[in-house]
C-alpha cells in the first residue's frame, strides 16, 4: 500500500470482503468457533444473531450484506504476535468497546515458521485459532489476512528471510523471486496456506458457524510487486484447491489499482483500497471498475514511527471528522491499527534500503491507535467511539470497556544501579566457525547453521553477527569502506574499539548515515573484528526488499584493499543463549558489547516500563523474554513494555545487552511509556455554550435522532419532548437564550414552551416536560462542552444531566391515552448505562423543511447561486457578493433524511451533471426528478455554525474550485467553479445557511 511511501497521511486500507457459503467449508456446529457464536447471542443486528452459518455478500454498487440484509462493517487491524496471549482477550475487547464490530489480523509467516520449514501453531503466542476462537466469543467478525506478505512494519514483510540466502528463490542473474508466480516461492507459499487452512482456518469460516468473513489475497501487490497479473489469482486458487469456498478480498492501494496495472481480480473477490480509502467518493469508483463489494483497508489514527522520529503521531478530530463522512456514507472500512502493541524481539521492521538509507521502526508499536501499546485508550478512543455511535447505519453492538490491565506506580520498584549488576562480554564467548573468502550474510549463515541442527535447536537470522580477518601487514592507518555498507555496526582492532563512531545508515530526522570508518596506528596484521547488529529487514518496496542482507556482504576494503578469508559467528541473542551465559562482577574492557544482569524482587506482577535513558542501544530480556530493542540518543522511545504476565512474583531476572555504550547504566521502572506524542487535530473540550439567539436543532449523539415535540396526551396535563428522526418541522428547532450567568433558556421554536424538570424535581430519572417559559430555576440549563459541537445540558436545579431514558435508540412512542416521559434527567455517567452518550447533544443549526435561505461560503461573504442569475436548465453554478435577487435564494425541502435546494428564481434544483461521481463534476440547476443526483446530506461542521453539502450519490461535497473567496467567473473554457469534490472540511467547502422565507 502506498501508505510507506510516506507521502503523506491516507486513510483506510486492508481487510473485508464477504463470504458465500460452502459445503467444502461445512464443520461440526459444536466446534469452538460455532460455540462461541451461538453463546454470543441474538441481538438487534448484532454481528451474530445465532450459532449457525452466515453469509456475507455484495451487488455490483459495491454495497454489503449479510444473510441478505444490508450490512457495514467497521474494523479494528490488530496483530496477535505483537500481544502477549493472556492479553488477547483483553485487546478484543477494547477493540469492540471502540465501536468495532469486525477484527481485523496480519498473520506473519515467519513468526510461525521453524528452521525444518514446519509450523508453530500451537505454542500458546502463536495458536492464531484460539485467537480466533476469542473474537467469536466476543460477538466479532474476523477477517483474515495472511500474506503470504503483510508488509506492516514487521520483519521482510513476513516473508522467511531465509528466501535472501536460498539459491532456489533468485533467478540466473541473482534477482529475488518473490511476490509472483515462480516455481520455487509458490511452493513454498502453498506450504503457508496449507499449514494456515488446517490448523487456523478450517472449520472457523462463516459455513461453518465461525467468525472469518473472508480471506485477503496478497497485500497491496499494486504498490510495488512484478506486476504478475496472474499471481493474486494463483494464490486464490491455492485456497481454493485446499477447500476454502468462501470469499477472498484485495487490498490495493488506490481504486483503480488492479485495473490500470492489468492484474486478475480472483472471483469472489472484494477490492479493498488503502490510500483512496480517505474518500467515500472512491468506494463507487471501485465498485464500477470491478462490480464487486469495496471496503476501505487501512484508515490510519495514527502513524510509523521511526527511529530519529520526535515522536509518536497521533490523529484526533481530523481523524474523527475521516470516519464520520466514511461512516454516514455508509461506507465499510478498517483502522490500521486499532491496537498496535509491540515489536517484541527481532520482529520489527525497515523501509528505506538497508545499505544506505534505514529507516528502523521503534519498539513500540503503539502506532497512535486508539488502544495503546499497553491496552489503554488513548486520547483519540472516546472521540473515535463517539463518531461510530453518532454516525453507524446500524445499532452498532457496543459493549463496555474492560476493567484495564494493571500497571505499576512510579516509584513501586526501586531503581537498580550499576553497581548491582553483574557482566558477560559477547566476543569472548563466540566460536568463529563460520569461514569463507567473503564475509556472508547473517542469513546465509543461519541457513548453513539450520542444516545441521533440529528445529527445536534452529537459529532466527537477527541478533549480533561477528566478522573477523587480519588488516594488511604493514599496519598503520586504514579507511574502512564497503561495497555494502553494515546497517548498524562497530570495529575493532585487536579486541578494542577502533573509533567511537558507529557505523550506521541509519537516515531519518537527526540520523544521518556513516558508512566508512578511518582506523588509527593498527599494528601490523592487525585482528579486525566488525561487529553488526542489524536493524529488522526492509518490509517495503522492491528496492529495499530485493536488496536485503544483513550484516556483511561483498567487498569489505581497507585503502581500497579488498579483506579476504573472513572468521564468522552468527549470535542469535536467544533465550536459550542468554540463559547459558555466565555473569561475573568485572566489566568486560575494550568497549566491547556486554551483558549486564540484574536481579528485582517483585511482590505483584503489574505491566511496566523499563526506563533504558542511562543506556546506549541493545536489547532487554525480563525473565528470558525479548522486549525489543532500545536507542536512547535516537529516540523517541526511551521505556520498553514489559507485560506483567511475563513477570513473577519475588526474583525477576532481567539481562540487558548493550551495544554501543561500552559502560552500563542504571535501570529504572515506571507505569507509563512517558512516549511524546504529536496530536494532531485534538478534539475541542471548551466549555463554550452554544451562541444564543439562534435556532438549534438538538440530535442526541447516541441515537442520532432529534429532540421534538410529542403529541398531546389525552388527560395529561404536560407536553412531553421525545427524539425522532429529522424531519426539519418546526417542533424540532429550539431557540437557545442566555441569563447572565450564561445558564441556558431552550424554548421550543414552534410552541414557545421551555425545557422543564417537572415538579422541580431533583431526583435521578425526573420527567423533562414542556412548559410556559417562567425563567425557572428548573428551566435553566449549564452547557458543557465534551467534543466539537457536542455539549451535555445539566439542570441547574439538579445538576442532573438531559438524558434519553435506558439510553435508548429508538424514537419515542407516546400513545394517546398514556404518557412516559423519555426524555429524564440523570447522574453523569449512569452506572445502569454502559455508555454516556445518551447525554451528549449536538447543537446543529436549524434549517426548516420548505424555508427559504442563502447559502454563504463559511469564510466569505458571497453567495451561492445560479451564475448570472441564470434560468435554463444546465446553468451553470456560482457564487457572487449578495444581489437580494432570487438567483441566490434555496427552497429547502427534505424527504427521507436527504434534501433537495430549489432555486426560487428558476423553479430548477440543484443537479449533479450527468450523474457523475467523480472529482471535479459540475453543478447545475435542472428540472426536479427526484434523483440521487438531485438529493443532498448536510453535514454539519466543527464550527457549530456550517455545514457540507454531500451528493448522496457520489458521497463528494459541493466545493468552490476558486478557494471560497473570490466570485465566480466563466470563461469560453468548460471548467466548473461549483463542482463535486472528496470531503476535507475547508471552508471552501463549508456554507452557512440564513433564513429568507
Amino acid at each position: 500500500m502506498k501508505r510507506r511511501d510516506f507521502l503523506g497521511y491516507a486513510v483506510v486500507t486492508p481487510l473485508l470482503a464477504a463470504c458465500g457459503v460452502g459445503s467444502e467449508d461445512n464443520a461440526p456446529t459444536n466446534s469452538p468457533s460455532a460455540k462461541a457464536l451461538a453463546a454470543a447471542g441474538n441481538t438487534a443486528n448484532a454481528v451474530f444473531a445465532s450459532g449457525g452459518n452466515h453469509t456475507l455478500s455484495w451487488n455490483s454498487s459495491g454495497n454489503w450484506f449479510m444473510d441478505g440484509s444490508a450490512f457495514q462493517f467497521f474494523g479494528g487491524e490488530i496483530h496477535p504476535a505483537r500481544v502477549p496471549s493472556q492479553y488477547w482477550d483483553h485487546r478484543i475487547k477494547m477493540i469492540k468497546a471502540l465501536g468495532c464490530n469486525t477484527i481485523s489480523i496480519y498473520l506473519m509467516w515467519n513468526f510461525h515458521e521453524l528452521s525444518d520449514g514446519s509450523f508453530d501453531f500451537s505454542s500458546p503466542d502463536k495458536n492464531m485459532g484460539h485467537f480466533i476462537d476469542l473474537c467469536a466469543q466476543n460477538g466479532m467478525w474476523v477477517l483474515l489476512r495472511p500474506g503470504p506478505y503483510v508488509c506492516a512494519e514487521w520483519d521482510f514483510g513476513g516473508l522467511p528471510p531465509r528466501m535472501l540466502a536460498d539459491p532456489q528463490f533468485r533467478d540466473s542473474a541473482g534477482k529475488l523471486q518473490i511476490r509472483g508466480n515462480f516455481a520455487s516461492y509458490m511452493a513454498a507459499v502453498n506450504s503457508w496456506n496449507t499449514a494456515l487452512y488446517n490448523n487456523v482456518v478450517k472449520g472457523r469460516t462463516l459455513a461453518a458457524g465461525g467468525p472469518i468473513m473472508l480471506v485477503a489475497v496478497e497485500n497491496e501487490y499494486t504498490s510495488w510487486s512484478p506486476d504478475d497479473g496472474t499471481y493474486p489469482n494463483a494464490i486464490a486458487q491455492q485456497w481454493t484447491t485446499l477447500g476454502y469456498a468462501e470469499k477472498f478480498c484485495v487490498c490495493d492501494g488506490y481504486a483503480s489499482g488492479f485495473k490500470n496495472n492489468h492484474i486478475t481480480l480472483p472471483a469472489n473477490t472484494a477490492y479493498g483500497m488503502t490510500a483512496d480509502g480517505a474518500s467515500a467518493g472512491n468506494y463507487a469508483t471501485a465498485a464500477a471498475n470491478y462490480g464487486v463489494g469495496a471496503f476501505g483497508a487501512e484508515c490510519y489514527p495514527g502513524w510509523i514511527c521511526h527511529w530519529g522520529d520526535a515522536s509518536q503521531t497521533l490523529h484526533v478530530g481530523d481523524f474523527v471528522s475521516q470516519v464520520t463522512a466514511l461512516t454516514t456514507s455508509k461506507c465499510s472500512f478498517v483502522l490500521y491499527v486499532a491496537h498496535g502493541g509491540t515489536n517484541f524481539g527481532f520482529t520489527s521492521g525497515s523501509n528505506g534500503v538497508s545499505d544506505s538509507s534505514c529507516q528502523g521502526t521503534i519498539t513500540s508499536y503503539d502506532y497512535g491507535a486508539p488502544v495503546s501499546e499497553s491496552g489503554g485508550a488513548n486520547p483519540n478512543f472516546s472521540p473515535i467511539q463517539a463518531a461510530y455511535v453518532a454516525n453507524a447505519s446500524y445499532s452498532v453492538p457496543f459493549a463496555a470497556t474492560p476493567a484495564g490491565i494493571p500497571h505499576i506506580s512510579d516509584g513501586d520498584i526501586a531503581a537498580v544501579s550499576s553497581s548491582q549488576l553483574t557482566y558477560c562480554g559477547l566476543l569472548p564467548g563466540l566460536n568463529l566457525t563460520i569461514q569463507n573468502r567473503l564475509p556472508q550474510t547473517m542469513e546465509a549463515m543461519a541457513l548453513a547453521l539450520n542444516k545441521n541442527q533440529p528445529a527445536s535447536a534452529g537459529v532466527y537470522p537477527s541478533g549480533v553477527a561477528v566478522y573477523q580477518t587480519t588488516l594488511p601487514a604493514s599496519g598503520g592507518n586504514f579507511t574502512l569502506t564497503f561495497d555494502r555498507a553494515p546497517d548498524y555496526a562497530l570495529v575493532f582492532v585487536n579486541g578494542v574499539r577502533a573509533s567511537s563512531q558507529v557505523l550506521s545508515t541509519a537516515s531519518n530526522g537527526a540520523l544521518s548515515p556513516t558508512t566508512s570508518l578511518t582506523i588509527s596506528n593498527a599494528a601490523p596484521n592487525a585482528t579486525l573484528q566488525i561487529v553488526c547488529m542489524p536493524f529488522g529487514r526492509v518490509n517495503f518496496g522492491a528496492g529495499g526488499m530485493n536488496a536485503e542482507g544483513k550484516g556483511l556482504s561483498l567487498n569489505v576494503y581497507a585503502n581500497g584493499t579488498a579483506l579476504i578469508n573472513w572468521s564468522m559467528a552468527l549470535a542469535p541473542l536467544s533465550a536459550a543463549q542468554v540463559a547459558a551465559l555466565t555473569f561475573s562482577a568485572t566489566a568486560p574492557a575494550g568497549s566491547q558489547p556486554f551483558f549486564a544482569k540484574a536481579t528485582v524482587n517483585i511482590a505483584t506482577p503489574q505491566d511496566m516500563y523499563i526506563d533504558m535513558s542511562a543506556w546506549g542501544s541493545g536489547y532487554v530480556f525480563v525473565n528470558g523474554y525479548n522486549l525489543g530493542r532500545y536507542w536512547t540518543a535516537a529516540g523517541p522511545q526511551k521505556r520498553l513494555y514489559c507485560p506483567g504476565v511475563w513477570l513473577t512474583s519475588g526474583s525477576n531476572t532481567i539481562v540487558v545487552f548493550e551495544f554501543i555504550q561500552g559502560s552500563a547504566g542504571s535501570l529504572s521502572f515506571y507505569g507509563a511509556s512517558g512516549m511524546p506524542q504529536n496530536i494532531t487535530g485534538p478534539a475541542s473540550t471548551a466549555a463554550v455554550p452554544p451562541p444564543a439567539a439562534n435556532t438549534y436543532f438538538l440530535q442526541n449523539v447516541n441515537s442520532g435522532l432529534y429532540l421534538d415535540v410529542m403529541p398531546a396526551v389525552a388527560g395529561s396535563v404536560y407536553t412531553y419532548p421525545g427524539v425522532q428522526p429529522l424531519s426539519a418541522a418546526a417542533t424540532q428547532g429550539w431557540t437557545v437564550s442566555t441569563d447572565s450567568f450564561g445558564n441556558l433558556k431552550i424554548v421550543n421554536a414552534s410552541t414557545g414552551a421551555a425545557l422543564d424538570v417537572a415538579n422541580n424535581s431533583t431526583a435521578p430519572g425526573s420527567s423533562v416536560i414542556l412548559y410556559a417559559a417562567n425563567g425557572g430555576a428548573n428551566q435553566s440549563w449549564k452547557a458543557a462542552g465534551v467534543g466539537t459541537g457536542i455539549y451535555t445540558l445539566a439542570g441547574k436545579q439538579s445538576q442532573l444531566l438531559l438524558d434519553i431514558n435506558g439510553a435508548s435508540k429508538a424514537p419515542t412512542l407516546i400513545s394517546s391515552s398514556s404518557a412516559t416521559a423519555n426524555v429524564i434527567t440523570n447522574p453523569a455517567d449512569n452506572p445502569s448505562q454502559q455508555w454516556p452518550f445518551s447525554q451528549q447533544w449536538r447543537f446543529l443549526p436549524a434549517i426548516v423543511n420548505n424555508g427559504v435561505y442563502t447559502i454563504t461560503s463559511a469564510i466569505s461573504s458571497l453567495m451561492l447561486g445560479v451564475y448570472q442569475g441564470g434560468t435554463a436548465a444546465g446553468t451553470r453554478l456560482g457564487i457572487a457578493a449578495a444581489t437580494g435577487g432570487q438567483e441566490q435564494q434555496w427552497r429547502l425541502t427534505i424527504s427521507s433524511g436527504n434534501w433537495q435546494l430549489t432555486n426560487i428564481k428558476s423553479g430548477l434544483v440543484i443537479d449533479v451533471t450527468g450523474q457523475k461521481t467523480d472529482n471535479g463534476t459540475a453543478l447545475e440547476i435542472w428540472q426536479g426528478n427526484g434523483g440521487a443526483n438531485q438529493q443532498f446530506a448536510l453535514v454539519p461542521r466543527p464550527d457549530g455554525v456550517s455545514y457540507g453539502i454531500k451528493g448522496v450519490q457520489s458521497g463528494r461535497v459541493i466545493d468552490d474550485n476558486n478557494s471560497g473567496t473570490s466570485p465566480t467567473s466563466y470563461g469560453t473554457t468548460d471548467v466548473s467553479a461549483i463542482t463535486l469534490w472528496d470531503d476535507n472540511g475547508g471552508g471552501n467547502q463549508s456554507w452557512k445557511f440564513a433564513k429568507v422565507g
